[in-house]
């Protein structure tokens, strides 16, 4: 870097009117104390001319701050030079720490913008969306009408399935009716009954989750303002298409570029905290409530092993994402005189860019558009656009791009090309790599059944195959292992096969859709049943996007054998670096035996709490989250509570969290009322521990939860009426039906079964040891419905 010139003073002699090395030292400190990236700019030159006044820097001042405003701009390379230059003058733990994160940085090209999805133009999302759409070739061949006997048979069945209906949807009502009703906590009248009264009486509540508590924002018109009267697409019937418009008959519900809907209050009933004067900083709730304590291990869960955070956050990534952007006047989260970020990073405030607004004209306060598609269709492997998936296409076999285990490079973000690819860590790079390489393997059975298809018929058939099969697995496998309880196991399992067909059947011999099953979200199943969408129009909602804030279940290290790698390390190009180094069975082998760490207060991973991220240096990803539901009028712990129809705290107590968490909210938030209305809503749930039996997470998280699992399923046609062999043909049936997380593993990587696999029936449990070994490593071996 050029050196500005300086009108140093002849012979050594200081003039009065240039500074000394300390005065500009002094006025570059002053300068970073605002964070912003002129002041970093101006502090660094103002150190550039420190350094030739005081040439060769014996003590290593002035080099340890260049390397600190290089570090905040995001120029690692002269950061690493600077602060090295440092370490040879005077030994520093803290220019050691941030020499380590420069280097770790550029390794991971981290700074680089990890942003290819599309923008979300007004004026292309009030088009007609076919015009957004490429309809795909087909052959002559079409798919069979499928035919369930005679039009008496099929009468007959219909009186059957409603008979049994209206008897099932009166058990529930009367069982919910009958309920608890004084208690703190639901669960503490549903976990108390018998495994079928206690399903009854969640189903119940799922009812009344779906009745007036369903919100959408487009109130009396079509989702996303389109113009009625536009005509179907006939191809859309068939197959589901790249931006999720046309998935039903209301041309854009659940598509990319749809308003994120709410659970709970309409969206006139809802105000932004961001402003409110009596709540505590969220860089401080973080802090004392999400940041692990600094000589305290982080606690794990006995029963849960690191794929399983890898796989929500992949499967959350196809079903909401909020466009990042930094908008003028980002929040400035001003820092206490205690804060080690103050000492470390030279600053006095975090900048925390704020949500983007609705980019319609018409757009009504509080309302954000969702980047992907609502649906889960897989769009974090496919796209949630026509451009993205044709790119990530090949051949003529419909398969996706791919060679060997390694996913292609997206040049302008250095990192895989992939339908989304934001927040990329070595996890979710084995959860995208193994479904892209299943995609293959199910396009090579339908090509070896279907010679005459196109390759855009054996892609789309592929894809509604392998969404399922993710479906299924979210579904029966990784819900019940996050919560095995044998109530939430047993409606899991009804959810997708139905109550019967569980009842009656052990987990590997269940079947969709059987001929005689009654056709009942309950007793035959929501997959494969009827669809319904209670009268709202699909969409993800902002409460799901709060509760599904699991941050605390990412680890700081990767155990490989021999080394530990730090979990910053694997961010960004790092994922693609120790995908070479160790092989994706090996990776698969570490994530497999190493625990998830738990979903409770003062957990997160220490990296995230001072993280770099494009455009900036040093984030707290705890307090983002904190400020992310006051500025999006998602409302406090125990308003959020009362939305719901669940009975709100009466005192911290009630969380059941200890005496030293209860003192540091009381701290925060203040005592009695006010400090129970002000709880922030992700440091309620974080501290609610006193859970139903076996949760990994606590009841409010699951009251959303039992709302949306059953919903998304629920109201995509491609997951109710047309999940039979018309539209994912035989072979997709018989995939579908065969697929455990465990298959597909092996499928893929057959060593696996050598290295602890072969140990479990549920591949998210740790695979070390067997259930007679340590039965609390699994807890689903003791459930009969599993």
């Amino acid at each position: 870097m050029r050196v500005p010139a300086v009108g140093a003073p002849a012979s050594g002699t200081k003039s009065p009117h240039i500074p000394d090395a300390d005065a500009l030292r002094a006025e570059a400190r002053r300068l970073m104390e605002p964070g912003g990236e002129a002041d970093f700019t101006a502090a660094r030159d103002v150190l550039l001319r420190a350094l030739t006044l005081e040439s060769p820097d014996h003590d290593g001042k002035t080099r340890h701050l260049l390397g600190l405003a290089f570090f905040h701009l995001q120029d690692w390379a002269e950061a690493e030079r600077h602060l090295a230059a440092s370490l040879r003058s005077a030994k520093s733990p803290s220019a050691s720490a941030l020499l380590e994160r420069a280097q770790t940085n550029r390794k991971t090209g981290i700074e680089r913008a990890v942003d290819p999805l599309p923008d979300l133009r007004p004026e292309e999302l009030r088009r007609p969306p076919a015009g957004a759409i490429r309809a795909p070739e087909t052959s002559a061949e079409e798919p069979p009408l499928q035919r369930r006997g005679s039009l008496l048979i099929r009468l007959a069945h219909a009186v059957f399935s409603r008979t049994l209906g209206l008897l099932t949807e009166g058990a529930v009502r009367a069982v919910y009716a009958l309920r608890k009703r004084n208690t703190t906590f639901a669960f503490e009248s549903w976990d108390r009954l018998g495994t079928s009264l206690g399903l009854l009486e969640l189903g119940g509540r799922r009812r009344d989750l779906n009745g007036d508590k369903l919100q959408s924002t487009y109130v009396g018109s079509l989702v996303g303002h389109q113009q009625p009267g536009q005509r179907r697409p006939a191809w859309t019937e068939r197959f589901r298409t790249a931006t999720g418009a046309w998935t039903t008959d209301d041309p854009m519900e659940g598509a990319a570029g749809t308003e994120i809907q709410r659970s709970g209050l309409p969206l006139k009933d809802r105000e932004s905290r961001l402003d409110a004067p009596d709540l505590p900083s969220p860089r401080e709730v973080s802090r004392l409530i999400l940041a692990p304590h600094a000589n305290r291990p982080r606690q794990e869960v006995p029963f849960l092993n690191l794929l399983t955070i890898a796989w929500i956050q992949a499967q959350a990534h196809d079903w909401v994402s909020h466009r990042p952007s930094p908008v003028p006047g980002a929040r400035k989260l001003a820092l206490e005189a205690d804060d080690p970020l103050r000492s470390r990073y030279g600053i006095g405030a975090l900048q925390v860019p704020l949500s983007p607004p609705n980019p319609m004209k018409d757009a009504r306060p509080l309302t954000y558009l969702n980047e992907v598609t609502h649906w889960w269709d897989a769009s974090h492997i496919y796209g949630s656009d026509q451009e993205t998936q044709d790119r990530l296409r090949c051949g003529p076999d419909g398969e996706l791009r791919i060679e060997g285990d390694l996913l292609p490079l997206n040049q302008a973000t250095g990192i895989e090309d992939t339908g989304f690819a934001r927040n990329w860590w070595v996890g979710l790079d084995l959860m995208h790599t193994l479904f892209v390489k299943h995609h293959n393997s199910v396009c090579k059975r339908l090509r070896q059944e279907h010679k005459r298809w196109t390759s855009d018929e054996v892609f789309h058939t592929a894809r509604l195959i392998n969404a399922a099969i993710m479906a299924k697995i979210q579904t029966v496998e990784w819900t019940p292992a996050v919560l095995p309880n044998r109530k939430v196991v047993a409606g899991m399992a009804t959810n997708w096969w139905g109550l019967i067909e569980t009842w009656r059947r052990p987990f590997h011999k269940r079947r969709l859709n059987r001929r005689w099953e009654p056709r009942h979200h309950v007793l035959g199943g929501i997959a494969a049943g009827s669809r319904d969408n209670f009268g709202k129009p699909y969409g993800l909602t902002e409460e799901f996007a709060e509760v599904y804030r699991l941050h605390a279940g990412i680890p700081d290290e990767i155990r490989m054998p021999g080394q530990v790698i730090p979990t910053d390390a694997t961010r960004g190009a790092g994922a693609r670096s120790m995908v070479r180094e160790f092989g994706m069975a090996a990776l698969l082998d570490s994530f497999g035996h190493q625990h998830m760490p738990a979903l409770v207060n003062n957990n997160y991973p220490a990296f995230m709490c001072e993280m770099s991220v494009p455009g900036q240096p040093v984030v707290d990803i705890g307090a983002i989250d904190i400020l992310r539901a006051r500025e999006r009028g998602v409302p406090p712990y125990n308003a959020f509570r009362r939305m719901l129809g669940l009975n709100p705290i009466e005192r911290f107590e009630d969380l059941g969290c200890s005496a030293e968490t209860v003192a540091a909210l009381e701290k925060l938030y203040g005592k009695g009322d006010k400090g129970l209305n002000n709880l922030d809503l992700l440091a309620g749930t974080s501290c609610e521990l006193w859970r139903p039996e076996n949760f990994g997470f606590g009841e409010t998280l699951f009251t959303i939860f039992i709302q949306m699992a059953s919903r998304r399923l629920h109201a995509d046609p491609f997951y109710t009426e047309k999940l039979n062999s018309r539209y994912y043909t035989e072979t997709g049936m018989a995939l579908i039906g065969k697929a455990t997380f465990k298959s597909v593993l092996l499928e893929h990587y057959p060593q696996l079964a050598r290295a602890g696999l072969d140990n479990v029936e549920n591949a998210f449990e740790p695979w070390g040891t067997s259930a007679k070994e340590r039965p609390e490593e699994h807890p689903l071996a003791l459930i009969e419905a599993y």
